[in-house]
């Protein structure tokens, strides 16, 4: 209607109609204020037409159009262009003529953004949902990540051996930096492979199947299938990293290899009640570092989450019934005079209990007493 308006005005000489909002809505097919508030779906229902419109400076002939309404509904603008030969065209533009709703009411604040650790009952969950989940897993599911995990801590302790426990003159002159470097280097690089590799470490798992058996998640039997297999397969881990350590020369240098067998003899000489009190404080550093990396939710968090627990228990010369697994055997095939009994029964035994007492106790037993309970 606006084309031919102009149109026979050029040819008439006369000048052209006025343009009117009514002239605008017509020509567009636009419904009215009314009709507007009807068929949009906006949750207000207040209108106002704003009187007048403006041509377009950048496009003579033309026509600035808009219809905005409120949030949730739609926003419609343009240039109306007389001179196109279709009659009319739109070009997205600044509304200049609106349907304007009510004000809204002020916005809700957005989410706040999530943090980078869990809160502590949640994380307590999310040992218990792992609990479970271990409690359904095949077992030679748990025994092939009992094999991988028991590996994967070899590592780590061999890179302690090689590494800070081959520093003979540092151990001398500064006793308490050799310690940190033995505890620095190595277990906690293993314990980080372990956790994103999805391992099954037992004294781990102590902590995970009892927080789940506390809160009747889980049963008994299932809490002991799970820490007989995980067991076994750290076990067999550590004896076979062992096996290729020695194979592969990686204590061949004196002082690593002086080191490999000191360490195995020395562990070996803990009366029972040393080797189950530290292995309970041991185990307990473990749990805390189990529960960093369920509370953090990334990687780098999860890193720094196990490194300063293990890094602790290392430098304090406390007992891991798993890192011994690999730690004497290793000492033994590099020449330590330590029989597989005094293995077993000086170290190995008292460790493990110390190390699942210890997570009973101080880790599973606090968590829930503190958050699991209904």
């Amino acid at each position: 209607g606006l084309e031919n308006g102009h149109h026979q005005s050029r040819q008439t000489g006369a000048s052209p109609p006025p343009i009117t909002m009514a002239s605008v809505l017509q020509s567009l097919a636009l419904p009215s204020a009314s009709q507007l508030v009807r068929a949009t779906p906006c949750r207000q229902r207040q209108v106002s037409v704003a009187r007048g419109v403006v041509g377009s400076p950048r496009v003579p002939g033309s026509v600035r159009f808009g219809i905005a309404a409120a949030p949730s509904s739609w926003t419609l603008g343009g240039v109306l262009h007389s001179g196109s030969s279709r009659g009319f065209r739109v070009v997205p533009n600044t509304a200049s003529v609106s349907f304007t709703t009510a004000p809204p009411s002020a916005p809700s604040p957005p989410p706040a953004p999530a943090g980078d650790a869990l809160p502590p009952p949640a994380v307590f969950n999310v040992a218990c949902a792992a609990a479970e989940m271990r409690a359904k897993q095949d077992p030679s599911t748990t025994l092939a990540l009992g094999f991988s995990a028991g590996l994967l801590i070899g590592v780590g302790a061999l890179l302690m051996t090689c590494v800070g426990g081959a520093s003979p003159g540092l151990a001398t002159a500064n006793p308490g930096l050799s310690a940190y470097l033995k505890g620095a280097i190595g277990l906690p690089a293993g314990l980080t492979l372990v956790i994103l590799t999805g391992g099954e470490l037992f004294t781990g798992n102590v902590f995970i199947m009892l927080s789940g058996l506390f809160s009747k998640r889980v049963s008994a039997a299932a809490l002991m299938r799970n820490w007989s297999l995980s067991f076994v397969g750290n076990f067999l881990g550590c004896l076979a990293l062992a096996y290729l350590a020695v194979g592969a020369n990686t204590a061949a240098a004196p002082a690593a290899k002086a080191a490999a067998m000191g360490l195995a003899a020395a562990k070996c000489a803990l009366p029972f009640s040393v080797a189950f009190i530290k292995g309970i404080l041991c185990n307990w550093l473990v749990c805390l570092a189990i529960w960093g990396t369920m509370a953090s939710t990334s990687v780098a968090g999860k890193i720094l989450a196990i490194f300063w627990p293990i890094s602790m228990f290392v430098a304090l010369g406390f007992e891991h019934s798993v890192a011994n697994m690999f730690i004497i055997p290793h000492g033994m095939l590099c020449g330590a005079k330590v029989t597989v009994g005094q293995m077993m029964m000086n170290n190995i035994l008292p460790v493990t209990l110390g190390n699942i007492l210890g997570a009973a106790v101080f880790a599973s037993g606090l968590m829930y007493w503190s958050y699991g309970r209904k």
